[in-house]
């Protein structure tokens, strides 16, 4: 078995042992919609783009793409950012 297969065997059982969320360690997007007024997006990897009508985010996953009117960065960190206004959609960029 290689070092890498057996570093991601090991990151498995940490993560199960201490009961930790997926997200945290593999770095993928949490995305939490609070209504239609709010989304929390967690372990971003900065912005792409920032506008009233569109806010685009660099993910492990793509191109996170939030349309709707009047968004406004609540909060900007590196582990998370929050938009606030009318979401209208939420979706990855192909």
């Amino acid at each position: 078995m290689s070092k890498q297969k057996r570093k991601i065997k090991l990151g498995r059982r940490v993560v199960e042992a201490l009961d930790l969320p997926q997200e945290t360690v593999s770095g993928r997007p949490k995305l939490t919609l609070q209504g239609r007024e709010l989304i929390l997006v967690e372990n971003h990897k900065g912005i792409f783009e920032c506008g009233e009508s569109v806010v685009r985010l660099h993910t492990s996953c793509g191109i996170l793409r939030v349309a709707g009117e009047g968004l406004t960065l609540l909060e900007l960190s590196a582990e998370r950012l929050y938009v606030t206004g009318l979401l209208c959609s939420v979706e990855y960029e192909r």
